[in-house]
């Protein structure tokens, strides 16, 4: 669990078992209450309670409230970055800039996430509680905190500051530290969910509806720091590249490897491509890919199952059931 989770003034309540109420209409809420009844919960899952969702337009506002057909690819819900926008460059300025090439590498390290939170998603109702299956997904729910962590502070502590001063204007990156601001309650409710609850209180409604309350917020921020990065090109081309990498030591810092290669390699899609440009992350040599493959991913091994691709970047396919 995160050193910066204080959860000493926050005790967690002793009957969770409706807590997910507290999330939904008083529609939904009868539907589930009436699902629930000990007549017929041997016989009517939960997951057929929440509709599934379709790939949303460039608005991430509303999109889980529609209906899709199974089956569907376990990355599609919130939508993905597919361009850094070149078009917005001067042609003076060379292709090979940092600016560009920090863009395109920002942009797919936030399509990491975005697949990684839309898998998330997708699976979260199929879990039952009590089950080792409730333990692993939690713990694959628990990267995805992980990694947003150690990816904006090292945004917030160095780069984005650092920046400012090549800039000389302070400032000048204010906008998107601030944008951290407007998801970081509902974030920190998610955190504090898949690390505190047990596989016995796991409750899909109840993490769908906490992912609902913050991702469309985030997913936007995730877009609108791109556009940020290319506007960059001003600078001195070496010198920011050096920034960015500083930035990518600290932001893998004090990671564990059995967690983190594998989870990583298995949130990316090697088929998807950024105004042309194939994947080129993450960045590691193609031997340290076969060792996460075929030693790392053994030890939490059941939690790679929900990775919206498997470990060679092949998008999965699952089952979702529509209450359209």
């Amino acid at each position: 669990m995160p050193a910066n989770m204080n959860t000493a003034k926050e005790p967690r309540s002793k009957s969770p078992t409706y807590s997910h109420l507290l999330y939904i209409s008083d529609a939904e809420r009868q539907v589930y209450t009436t699902s629930s009844s000990p007549s017929l919960r041997s016989s009517h899952s939960m997951r057929s309670n929440r509709s599934a969702s379709s790939r949303s337009t460039t608005s991430t506002r509303g999109t889980s409230r529609m209906s899709i057909n199974a089956p569907r690819f376990a990355d599609d819900h919130y939508p993905l970055i597919t361009t850094i926008h070149p078009e917005t460059v001067p042609e003076c300025v060379p292709k090979a800039h940092a600016a560009l090439w920090c863009a395109r590498q920002m942009a797919q390290i936030h399509n990491t996430i975005i697949r990684a939170l839309n898998s998330s998603w997708n699976h979260a109702v199929s879990i039952q509680p009590s089950t080792q299956e409730a333990a692993d997904f939690l713990f694959f729910n628990q990267q995805i905190c992980s990694t947003l962590e150690h990816h904006h502070k090292a945004e917030d502590d160095y780069l984005f500051p650092t920046i400012e001063k090549m800039l000389n204007r302070p400032g000048a990156m204010e906008g998107n530290s601030k944008g951290h601001e407007s998801f970081v309650e509902g974030l920190a409710i998610y955190q504090k969910y898949v690390f505190l609850t047990k596989p016995s209180e796991y409750n899909g409604v109840t993490l769908r509806h906490i992912i609902e309350s913050f991702a469309p917020d985030m997913i936007q921020h995730l877009h609108d720091e791109i556009p940020t990065l290319v506007s960059l090109h001003k600078l001195d081309s070496k010198a920011l590249m050096k920034v960015w990498k500083h930035a990518e030591h600290l932001a893998t810092m004090d990671t564990d490897l059995y967690a983190v290669a594998p989870w990583m390699l298995g949130c990316q899609d090697k088929s998807f491509t950024i105004d042309g440009h194939r994947p080129d992350f993450p960045e590691i040599p193609w031997i340290l890919e076969v060792v996460a493959r075929s030693w790392f991913a053994r030890r939490y091994a059941g939690a790679w199952k929900f990775c919206p691709s498997d470990l060679s970047g092949r998008r999965r396919q699952i089952t979702v059931e529509s209450s359209a």
